[in-house]
């Protein structure tokens, strides 16, 4: 996406699927948010280094400045809609 997409708010709305053995590693957000909303599966959920498990209904939330990341549990892959807001 570009800035003129999203009333120049977003960077990022899309269906991402994490798979078993995967994970998107732990990184910090300086100048957006990020969002996840769970569709199906397990993960591990790290929030600024607080680890907790989420599956299908979840939704989880990272601040501009805050760190997360978020590991596949199980066979099941994790599907989830994730969108980047800039701050």
């Amino acid at each position: 996406m570009v800035p003129e997409e999203m009333s120049q708010k977003g960077r990022v709305f899309g269906h991402t699927t994490v798979y078993p053995g995967s994970e998107i590693g732990y990184h910090i957000h300086t100048s957006d948010s990020e969002t996840y909303y769970i569709l199906s599966g397990k993960g591990l959920y790290n929030d600024n280094g607080t680890e907790v498990e989420i599956g299908a209904g979840d939704v989880t939330y990272c601040a501009p400045g805050e760190g997360h990341g978020l590991k596949c549990l199980g066979d099941e892959p994790v599907e989830m809609i994730a969108l980047i807001l800039y701050e």
